[in-house]
């Protein structure tokens, strides 16, 4: 099964892998992780995921400034 990281802490969408259901089972995903696909993202966007309300959300990316 496909499943969708995310950083425990903030939310913020780590990237995909792959979660075997035998060891998970479909109701027992391993820490920061989600079956949930993060909504596509526009430029300057950053999934993020809340846990609270299972769900992604999309949030604008912080600007960085160059020296």
């Amino acid at each position: 099964m496909k499943v969708y990281l995310f950083n425990t802490e903030d939310g913020l969408y780590l990237g995909e892998d792959f979660a075997d259901d035998a060891m998970t089972g479909a109701w027992s995903l391993p820490a920061g992780a989600t079956a949930i696909a993060p909504p596509p993202c526009g430029r300057r966007e950053v999934p993020v995921f809340v846990a609270e309300e299972n769900r992604w959300v999309l949030r604008p990316f912080p600007a960085t400034r160059r020296p």
